[in-house]
């Protein structure tokens, strides 16, 4: 279970629109019982103090709201080496610069930071502890993202710990089209803890490792080989790294110092006391919108998506993998109590979107069917063989949804007749030539008669694509569009044309280079694409490859 303090967020981001979605269903009750052992559960956290913010607290050095004290060097280096930490925090000019920043220039923002540490600091803490590292390291996401998980940097650094995209996946974030686990606050804290240990134990030295997580730990290393190498601190090398990153360092012990002396420089929080809000996570197993989801939960879209900062978009990616997601917990008793509902509305769209998209199919097939000449005798040739009919492909025809994963994905086997090769049986099953090498682990894209094949499929399709291992090679080409050629329609003085493209039979010395000349239609990378070659395939002779006409 996820415990997440959501209250002070939603002041600072102007609020939560609660408004129910016109039309919304009738949701059934949740457990009365539950409900109130939630709400004492609840009552319980809130009661802890530690993060309690009491206005009376500030009132203690007679200073108004407005007052701005200021204090002597000497004040403030005292402050600073009464931190208790492993860090060898340092006072000097650059810290001091920094210092004044936060606590004179940019008092609003550190009272806003100060609000939403209510919410991230337990949890820093948390994993911090938990891998016994110095409980200072919280204030790295101060100086790095203000506390704010949308945090993008003009590199694309992204969320609390501000990872680049490449480090985040080195350290397990997922990152695609639907979600950033760089903007999850637990998911970061996880991998941006588990960096810097990486980095303390490469270096250890905390303010190398903070150093190294600005700038990255190769340009460390070359700072240290310019400073002649061997035991050497972060003011020691501090002239050879990166621009920002000799302020970064100073920065950190700024941030350090001014949350923890704000009390004494008058800076108060944008809001006092503390309130708790309990969540939990829900694994979603059903792809699916925000959207849909608010009406069955008694939420808003708003609120869904303040609690789950890392979706990128309005959609939940339930399948084929569930998704985990945080809701607060009144909104978690309200799923369980209309879950069937909500999975029943959603399966009643997917069928009617289902059902459009074959009548849509069937509209274009029919329209197609209509400007296709018959089949026609190749010039030339006086064979008949060479044919343009198709078939309705299998992914087009009517899907198996009563499953409960209709697109989890399933084996079929497939047993390699005479005449096949990999361009063919990809074209059949709707895949490429590269997965059919994947799932089977070859090395090459030659097959023998009687070879067993594995090929993915989408559970929905199962039966259909089973049947394919069963067709004759008629059938099977009609079920896409490349035309059938017989092994009688074609010779060894050139290519066999088709309709829609030309069979070309690879001679001797031939090379991509060659034929793109010969057949000026068709550059390199093309021909690869047609014929679904990988970067380092090479030609073999005797083999037919798909030329554009």
């Amino acid at each position: 279970m996820h415990f997440l303090r959501i209250t002070v967020c939603c002041l600072l981001l102007g609020g939560i629109a609660k408004a129910q979605v016109s039309n919304s269903p009738t949701l059934n009750p949740s457990d009365e019982s539950v409900d109130h052992l939630d709400s004492l559960l609840e009552a319980f956290y809130d009661s802890n103090p530690a993060w309690r913010f009491d206005e009376q607290d500030y009132a203690l050095n007679g200073l108004a709201v407005t007052d701005t004290p200021r204090f002597t060097p000497e004040v403030i280096a005292d402050r600073i080496s009464k931190i208790n930490s492993p860090i060898p925090y340092t006072y000097n000019k650059s810290v001091q610069t920094f210092i004044d920043l936060y606590t004179i220039k940019r008092r609003t923002q550190v009272s806003n930071m100060l609000a939403l540490s209510q919410v991230y600091f337990p949890m820093f803490e948390e994993e911090l502890d938990r891998r016994g590292m110095p409980l200072e390291l919280k204030y790295l996401p101060v100086i790095e993202s203000a506390l704010n998980t949308h945090a993008v940097s003009k590199a694309g650094a992204t969320g609390l710990w501000q990872f680049m995209l490449g480090t985040a996946k080195l350290k397990g974030l997922r990152i695609d089209t639907y979600v950033d686990e760089r903007r999850d606050p637990h998911m970061a804290t996880i991998a941006g803890c588990q960096y810097l240990q990486d980095l303390y134990n490469i270096y250890g030295d905390w303010l190398l490792a903070i150093a190294a997580y600005n700038c990255g730990p190769g340009n460390v290393n070359k700072a240290l080989r310019k400073a002649g190498g061997g035991d050497k601190t972060f003011w020691d090398i501090e002239q050879y790294l990166p621009k920002e990153t000799k302020a970064y360092v100073p920065i950190f012990i700024a941030a350090t110092y001014t949350f923890e002396y704000h009390k004494e420089h008058n800076i108060r929080p944008a809001t006092f006391g503390y309130d708790f809000s309990m969540s939990d996570t829900l694994m979603i197993t059903h792809k699916m919108t925000i959207d849909q989801l608010a009406p069955y939960v008694g939420i808003s879209a708003d609120e869904i998506a303040l609690n789950n900062p890392a979706l990128k978009t309005k959609t939940i990616p339930g399948s084929p993998v569930p998704y985990p997601l945080i809701l607060p917990q009144k909104a978690v008793a309200a799923y369980y109590a209309n879950k069937d509902s909500l999975y029943a509305s959603l399966e009643r769209k997917e069928q009617i979107a289902s059902q459009q998209l074959a009548k849509n199919v069937a509209a274009v097939n029919a329209a197609n069917d209509k400007l296709k000449p018959k089949p026609a005798t190749v010039a030339g040739t006086g064979d008949s063989s060479v044919t343009t009919a198709t078939a309705t492909p299998i992914n087009t025809t009517t899907p198996d949804l009563t499953l409960a994963d209709p697109d989890a994905p399933v084996t079929v086997n497939y047993t390699v007749k005479k005449g096949d090769n990999l361009g063919y049986i990809s074209d059949w099953f709707d895949c490429t030539v590269a997965d059919l090498k994947k799932w089977n682990k070859l090395s090459s894209t030659q097959i023998v008669p009687g070879q067993k094949l594995k090929i993915t499929v989408p559970a929905k399709y199962e039966q259909q694509y089973a049947q394919i291992n069963n067709m004759t090679l008629s059938q099977k080409q009609k079920l896409t569009d490349i035309a059938l050629i017989s092994p009688a329609s074609t010779t060894d003085k050139g290519p066999v044309v088709t309709n829609d493209i030309i069979f070309y039979t690879v001679k001797p010395g031939d090379t991509l280079w060659s034929i793109s000349q010969a057949y000026p239609e068709n550059s390199i990378d093309k021909i690869r694409e047609l014929n679904d070659m990988g970067k380092d395939e090479t030609l073999k002779t005797g083999v037919k490859i798909k030329l554009v006409k």
